[in-house]
């Protein structure tokens, strides 16, 4: 029998960064050539550092590679789904990366992602049949589309039914360390998960296609998950990054993010990962977290950083 928790925990930080010098992504592990294997979404224990790095590794990563001043203020974003999780290849200095064994340009399907482009961020899509080139962008980082104004309902849960590797995320289906995970959801959760590899690279209509009919063979069929805890991030008409961190159903957080302006959001990481940070003094600074879960993992392989104009801020409307 799991073990009951102890306590409940909800949250909800909403940011919209309108003016800000340039946006970039960090990731020391390709410069060392390290190994970039798959999370093992399945484990039970502690959660695997390898090629990961703490948040004032990052910045001091980009500190010594020159990239950015000590006294500069910034706001951090983890993208700690990024090379971790299937699907979530990253594409930097025009070269793709993602996890070992995962090619993302074999794929048909095109990748849903945040990117940047002469230091402004945008949305997009990468690979695939997308006919955006992305080899001359700052960076591209995929991830799991929860806005889009162009796909109805069923179009954008099929997006995220096939773009989510951890189906936790989309089902209430505990897995892993979590304290109400069963050996019968671990079960449902990998049946889900190998249709999910099993068309890693297809089409749009035959991977959701496939994972529609995986979710029909499960009994019984599990309702979505409504409290998670997830980071969505979009961009709006006039270039702003809409930063949601809130618990909820992918596309509720999603149409949040639309209500403060976004037009298109993907969800980056979600839970222990989520680790938004302001240094308004820069990286010499003081650190102040805008918001960590209780079970926070302080370490992950991608990082996005804002350089601000200035460390001056003010207050959205009342979301009570």
């Amino acid at each position: 029998m799991p073990n009951p928790p102890s306590f409940s925990f909800g949250a909800r930080v909403e940011l919209v960064v309108r003016d800000y010098r340039r946006a970039l992504l960090c990731i020391p592990a390709l410069a060392s050539g390290a190994r970039l294997d798959e999370k093992d979404l399945l484990r039970q224990g502690p959660a695997a550092t390898e090629a990961k790095f703490s948040l004032d590794e990052h910045l001091e990563y980009l500190v010594n590679q020159g990239v950015i001043a000590r006294d500069r203020p910034l706001l951090a974003f983890g993208m700690r789904n990024s090379l971790v999780n299937l699907r979530c290849p990253v594409i930097l200095d025009g070269r793709v990366h993602a996890v070992a064994g995962e090619d993302p340009q074999e794929s048909r399907r095109p990748y849903y992602g945040i990117g940047a482009r002469d230091a402004r961020l945008v949305m997009g899509q990468a690979l695939g049949d997308s006919q955006e080139d992305w080899s001359a962008a700052d960076f591209f980082c995929a991830a799991v589309p929860v806005l889009d104004e162009r796909l109805d309902p069923p179009a954008l849960l099929d997006a995220i039914l096939t773009e989510a590797a951890d189906h936790s995320h989309v089902f209430d289906l505990p897995r892993g360390n979590h304290p109400l995970a069963t050996d019968a959801t671990r079960a449902a959760w990998a049946q889900l998960h190998d249709a999910f590899t099993a068309n890693l690279y297809t089409d749009r209509p035959q991977a959701a296609a496939a994972m529609r009919a995986a979710l029909a063979g499960l009994d019984p069929t599990p309702p979505r998950c409504a409290d998670y805890l997830h980071a969505v991030l979009g961009v709006g008409a006039a270039g702003e990054l809409v930063c949601v961190f809130a618990h909820g159903l992918l596309e509720a957080v999603g149409r949040r993010a639309g209500d403060l302006g976004a037009e298109r959001a993907v969800c980056v990481e979600n839970s222990g990962s989520i680790m938004p940070t302001f240094l308004p003094e820069g990286v010499d600074g003081e650190r102040i977290p805008l918001l960590r879960a209780p079970n926070f993992r302080p370490k992950g392989r991608a990082l996005l950083v804002i350089e601000l104009t200035t460390s001056g801020f003010d207050s959205l409307a009342s979301i009570v």
